[in-house]
């Protein structure tokens, strides 16, 4: 709603000052200087936007990934559990038995031996998993931290679009990425952000 009264105020700010140039006389001129550079930087947000939400998508999709291979590494760390459980069940009950088995049980140990480096090692890798993931999530709580900026994922692309909440007023970002270079986007983002800190 608040969006919705912005806009109307903008426009109407807008008709003043169009009726104000017709007044004056320069008014094609200015009009015309003022809807190109309108468009320009209307071209720059969309663009701007697209690249931004081409990022995040990216960022999701890898953050997904990853919390995949981490399930992935959790259930194998989980198997071998059980199964260095069992081996090691199995252990017990063959230290019971008479002499003649004592092959089988060294058998046994060299396999729980491999088993327990196997399962150290899935578990140092699910550790890792998890380091990255949190990482990647670290990443993204940063960059809203820093950029201030909420991207509306409903529209299509090469739309982009979102809200900067900058240090006195939210501000509509609205690009077309198929107008502007990815540069010009990263670019026109950045200048969004407070540097005062």
């Amino acid at each position: 709603m608040a969006a919705v009264s912005e806009r109307i105020e903008y426009m109407e700010k807008v008709r003043r000052e169009v009726l104000k140039l017709l007044t004056e006389g320069k008014t094609a001129d200015i009009l015309k200087q003022n809807l190109s550079q309108q468009d320009q930087m209307i071209d720059k947000l969309l663009n701007t936007q697209k690249t931004a939400k081409q990022l995040i998508k990216e960022l999701m999709i890898t953050e997904e990934k990853v919390a995949q291979r981490l399930s992935d590494r959790e259930e194998e760390l989980k198997a071998s559990m059980q199964k260095l459980q069992k081996i090691e069940q199995k252990l017990l009950q063959t230290n019971k038995k008479d002499e003649k088995l004592r092959i089988s049980t060294n058998e046994l140990r060299k396999e729980l031996e491999t088993l327990r480096e196997e399962s150290k090692q899935q578990q140092q890798n699910a550790t890792e998993e998890a380091e990255r993931s949190m990482s990647a999530t670290y990443l993204v709580h940063l960059y809203y931290q820093i950029c201030q900026i909420d991207w509306d994922y409903s529209c299509e692309p090469p739309l982009i679009k979102g809200t900067h909440y900058g240090p006195d007023i939210a501000q509509s970002i609205n690009l077309d990425s198929s107008q502007h270079s990815p540069c010009f986007i990263s670019d026109y983002l950045w200048n969004l952000v407070n540097t005062s800190w």
